[in-house]
């Protein structure tokens, strides 16, 4: 019986056995010490305006924090501010996420809501407790609540005239709990949990815009519903669906253009009209009144060229051997003709070692063993020569030939395409690569359609800045081609991340960061790659130039068939086997030659 009375002894300690007010500051000290106590807080920050709370109240608060060293917040950092905004200073600097906010204000519109809600960006869904100092009606305090669900206060206890407390739920919509004992809580419950994995049917508003391959609409084939799709749309429909989120999706037109339009969509949510964008999307100019999430790839940013390096098959002749290499066999031509042949053998020619019909029989007189290695060994080399020219050629006549592409600066500037770009670009592309005024000439700009329309279209009359995630996509139209359009070159302006767009210290963040990561591990943005691109392609988002018709039409080159080559080749191996036969015969006939006794004279009466 002893030790169960000393259990419920120690457990009641821990138990917040507050007033039920706040009217005295010894009272709000002891309960802000008790929470400190059970949620190990490291810290405390006190806020307030002018006329919201008495001098003499906070100096009680102060000395009822700091009274003993049994105190929790004894000596922990603490941090007093007004509403008076001398320094952009964030809290979230200076404290970590534990930390407990007390905020006091006049009433549900005092402006030190609004600086509490600026100063403690990144720390929003931390413990605050907001006490407001006037009497507020039920309306004023649904005004209030949903005030601070916009700011993302998550984590709230509000306290009215130092006696009424309340709670919000806000899933699936917001709900004022008004708490009538406080003391009956348990102490981890006061303060609602800042993240939850169940949203309860939670409804978000999605403005969905076209950005392929990221985003764009689709409809269902056996449903024929539209739906959300790309490489970004497809994670926020699976996060949602995983998150229990109903989405309330709508097309946004601005300026009756579906096109992306970052700036548009940043201004909805920084106006609180929308707390996400669905949109995946490289970052150039990041917009500081919203967050960001955690980037789903970081991809280089370069510069896709048209692949216009064709060699003509009329040069094809001298392609089997470099250039160094015909310089050799010429000094080498010109070696055996004026030395061996014209001084080590001068009663022959060159001709008629090569065994070349119609030059003429080579001499069969007493040779020496070293002429006839050496006359070999240059039948031998240039036998060898011959087969591998000849196969060169054969080979490179079953392909199409071409030069290596632009890969630097100089060999870009060289280039007789303009560089097709938006406004928005050309900051990021001369802060990175210099050249200001090389790219000024270069420089091409246009309208976001047209830009959209010629890129994904693979026009090749310019050259176009792309992210290498996208150029994934856009290069799949070109598989099939013998001759491929354009080329991903390594002419890159810097690495940017693709992020999505959310309303500040947004409660889908901490889940939106997670299945990121459980993405990136699984990758499945590879096999999202393939599905986005049918469903596109299906869609008319996409060219696919595949087809032999497109092929010729777009690019106006025959693809070589194999049925064509058997001529030619049956050719090449009748002049081969004459050729051989031809050479056999000369060589017996140049070592197979006999000497003839000379004639003797004998006289008639012998």
């Amino acid at each position: 019986m002893f030790i169960q009375i000393l259990l419920v002894l120690l457990i009641s300690g821990y138990q917040i056995r507050a007033k039920e007010s706040f009217v005295l500051p010894s009272d709000l000290a002891q309960f802000l010490d008790r929470i400190g106590r059970v949620h190990r807080l490291h810290a405390i920050t006190i806020v307030n305006s002018v006329g919201s709370v008495s001098p003499s109240y906070l100096d009680e608060l102060h000395r009822g924090l700091m009274r003993n060293i049994s105190n929790h917040f004894y000596l922990l950092p603490q941090m007093t501010a007004t509403d008076e905004d001398f320094s952009p200073m964030r809290f979230s600097r200076l404290q970590d996420e534990e930390t407990v906010y007390l905020v006091f204000a006049k009433d549900s519109m005092d402006a030190v809501i609004q600086l509490q809600a600026q100063r403690a960006r990144g720390r929003r869904y931390s413990k605050t407790l907001f006490l407001l100092r006037k009497q507020e009606s039920y309306q004023d305090l649904e005004r209030f609540f949903k005030l601070l669900w916009t700011l993302q206060f998550r984590s709230a206890l509000v306290v009215v005239a130092s006696e009424k407390f309340y709670q919000m739920d806000p899933y699936p919509t917001i709900r004022i709990i008004r708490m009538r004992r406080l003391s009956a809580y348990d102490p981890h419950h006061l303060f609602p949990p800042p993240n939850r994995r169940n949203f309860g049917g939670y409804t978000i508003r999605l403005p969905v815009q076209q950005d392929v391959p990221n985003t764009f609409w689709y409809q269902n084939r056996r449903t024929k519903a539209w739906q959300l799709e790309g490489l970004g749309g497809i994670l926020i429909n699976q996060l949602m669906e995983n998150l229990n989120v109903t989405l309330d999706m709508f097309r946004f037109e601005v300026n009756g253009s579906l096109l992306m339009n970052m700036t548009a969509l940043t201004d909805l949510i920084v106006q609180g009209k929308v707390e996400l964008s669905p949109h995946l999307y490289d970052t150039l100019h990041p917009n500081h009144l919203v967050d960001y999430s955690y980037p789903a790839q970081v991809a280089e940013r370069c510069f896709m060229i048209p692949l216009d390096n064709e060699i003509s098959r009329s040069l094809y002749v001298f392609l089997p051997f470099s250039f160094l290499l015909w310089l050799c066999l010429l000094f080498t031509l010109l070696i055996v003709e004026f030395v061996f042949v014209r001084r080590l053998m001068p009663d022959t020619h060159l001709w008629a070692i090569l065994g070349v019909p119609g030059a003429g029989a080579a001499r069969c007189k007493n040779r020496k063993p070293c002429r006839s290695i050496t006359t070999f060994l240059i039948l031998g080399g240039i036998f060898i020569l011959v087969q591998a020219y000849s196969t060169k050629l054969t080979s490179f006549l079953a392909v199409t030939l071409t030069r290596r592409p632009a890969n630097s600066l100089e060999e870009l500037f060289r280039l007789p395409y303009r560089i097709l770009v938006l406004p928005s670009d050309v900051e990021a592309i001369v802060a990175s690569l210099g050249h200001a005024e090389e790219f000024s000439t270069k420089f091409s700009f246009t309208n976001p359609q047209t830009f959209e329309d010629k890129r994904i279209g693979m026009d090749p009359e310019y050259i176009y800045p792309i992210s290498k995630v996208r150029w994934r996509f856009f290069d799949l139209q070109q598989r099939f081609l013998r001759k491929k359009r354009f080329f991903f070159s390594g002419i890159c302006h810097g690495s940017f991340p693709y992020q999505y767009q959310l309303r500040v210290d947004s409660h889908l963040k901490d889940a939106l960061h997670r299945f990121l990561l459980h993405v990136q591990q699984a990758g499945l943005q590879e096999v999202w790659l393939e599905t986005c691109f049918r469903r596109a392609h299906r869609m008319g988002y996409l060219n696919d130039f595949s087809t032999l018709a497109e092929l010729e039409e777009k690019l106006r080159l025959r693809p070589l068939a194999l049925n064509l080559l058997v001529p030619a080749f049956s050719l090449f191996l009748c002049g081969l086997v004459g050729s051989g036969i031809a050479f056999l015969v000369e060589i017996r006939q140049s070592f197979g030659c006999r000497q003839k006794p000379p004639p003797t004279n004998r006289n008639p009466g012998d």
